[in-house]
């Protein structure tokens, strides 16, 4: 029987499921953050429409309800709905009493509406979540696993892999090469990388990595944010970074308070001076994007200068905006609720309801483009919304990509009958994937799939199109290491029962 074991084995543990100190003191964090927020829908902000704040307040309940159950011990496993429904705070919620430029173009009574309309969807999602990680299923005879020492290894490798694509393409080295393959490739790399991310942090965070295997962790991490941010696109490190806080605190079962003002910061003083940078690199003539790395020294330096130079004006006594201008601009860049409200304005007295076309393309995107050289593209339902509404024509969406979200995009095709969908599919699959999951080590093939439906689980302005294709090839990355580099492993009850009683 033994030799189901391998000679380093990774330990048994209930994923994740704090002791009884720890769980209460994420629940003080939690309920915290919780008035916090409250107070600032309810008392601070010029916002003073009392629908606008009713429909802010609606939502930000619905999206603390499954973080709560979770910090207070009532859900289990990996928190892939609750962190879900916490997007929904800066993306839906703040927007409506943060004087939001868009979203003030709408009445309060359709701000109530949309309000009224994610509380639902979240509810909805919520009560069909919970029903799969209320109990905790019983333990397998098996996992397939990366052995531990292995594991470390393949993600270190795959973080500097990750470095070394995003220099090579910066450069604009790998224009020879066809762009079906480096979309695969891409596609491949960034959910390795976030898989990477989030294995090594939570072994971060358990003190499980070695001096050396925590410095290289924490060198090819910031190498990866530095290299990716030299795109002007801050979304894929705040992905990256925010994946990495989640993982920590998981583990660690704290909040690294001072990394996350400090990442705040930087990714807030960078977008003061990226709209200079983008009309200078991606709109101007004669301009090229590519940069070579040993120009990112100068490239930072003239970002750093744009940043300043936007702090400085804006700071002077001759041109002194108000507070609400910055926090609007804060809030507008993680805004997708106008998306909903512009849909629920037009659809379907002046527009039409898509019934199903952005869906309707999803098998397509799951053809290997190796089989299909005139696969459409995975923001080809982003295009159809952004036209079927007149935001843009399609060779537009071709070149600027509005993001819609997944609860738009539905409310677009069905109105709130697709919203009430979506709600059952989405807590459906995360609820099954979380169960999945449950009492599995973290370099499992459920563990991992669990990771990557996480950190799918975050990207507000992705289409299901997006969504989908995504996923699928991630998750057919990570079968690939299953059969290739995963081993079966017979699952240790008492380790198991000891890991628990920690």
């Amino acid at each position: 029987m033994n030799g189901y074991f391998e000679s380093n084995p990774q330990p048994w543990e209930y994923f994740p499921r704090p002791p009884k100190k720890k769980q209460d003191q994420l629940l003080r964090v939690f309920w915290i953050i919780a008035l916090g927020l409250f107070a600032f829908e309810i008392f601070f902000n010029e916002n003073t429409s009392l629908l606008s704040k009713a429909g802010a307040i609606l939502i930000t309940t619905a999206s603390l309800i499954p973080s709560y159950l979770w910090c207070s011990g009532r859900a289990h496993g990996m928190p892939i709905f609750p962190f879900f429904a916490l997007t929904f705070l800066w993306t839906y919620a703040l927007p409506l009493v943060s004087n939001h430029p868009t979203v003030m173009t709408y009445s309060p009574s359709s701000h109530l509406f949309a309000g009224m309309t994610v509380a639902g969807f979240l509810g909805l999602g919520t009560l069909v979540w919970f029903r799969f990680v209320k109990s905790i299923p019983p333990m397998p005879k098996f996992y397939r696993s990366l052995n531990i020492r292995k594991g470390i290894n393949f993600f270190l490798f795959i973080l500097i892999t990750s470095v070394l694509f995003n220099v090579y393409s910066n450069a604009g080295w790998l224009e020879s090469i066809n762009g079906g393959t480096i979309a695969v490739v891409r596609g491949t790399i960034l959910g390795l990388t976030a898989l990477g991310v989030f294995v090594l942090s939570y072994q971060l965070g358990k003190k499980e990595l070695s001096k050396l295997q925590a410095r290289l962790f924490i060198l090819f991490l910031i190498a990866n944010l530095v290299t990716s941010t030299v795109t002007l696109l801050l979304v894929s490190a705040s992905s990256i970074a925010l994946l990495a806080i989640i993982s920590f605190v998981i583990s660690r079962k704290k909040l690294p308070i001072i990394s996350i003002i400090i990442l705040l910061v930087i990714l807030n003083f960078l977008h003061y001076g990226k709209s200079e940078m983008r009309s200078k690199y991606w709109f101007a003539k004669n301009s090229s994007c590519y940069v070579q790395p040993w120009n990112y020294p100068a490239w930072y330096s003239e970002w750093i200068g744009y940043s300043l130079t936007y702090i400085n004006r804006n700071k002077s006594e001759d041109n002194l905006p108000s507070n609400s201008e910055e926090k609007a601009s804060f809030v507008e860049r993680s805004s997708v609720i106008q998306m909903l409200l512009l849909a629920q304005d037009k659809s379907p007295e002046s527009i039409s309801y898509l019934y199903g076309a952005t869906y309707a393309i999803l098998p397509e995107l799951l053809v290997p483009r190796i089989l299909n050289s005139n696969k459409i593209r995975s923001h080809e339902g982003t295009s159809i919304l952004n036209v079927h509404y007149k935001l843009q024509t399609y060779e537009q969406s071709v070149k600027t990509t509005i993001g819609w979200g997944l609860l738009a995009e539905s409310y677009a095709n069905f109105g709130l009958i697709g919203c009430g969908g979506l709600a059952i599919i989405l807590g459906t699959a995360y609820g099954k994937a979380t169960r999945w999951s449950m009492n599995a080590p973290i370099l499992s093939f459920q563990s991992l799939f669990a990771v990557l439906m996480m950190s799918y689980s975050f990207q507000s302005e992705f289409s299901a199109g997006v969504y989908v294709a995504a996923l699928f090839q991630s998750s057919t990355t990570i079968a690939g290491i299953s059969l290739v580099l995963m081993k079966k492993q017979r699952v240790s009850r008492h380790a198991f029962q000891g890991e628990q009683m920690n």
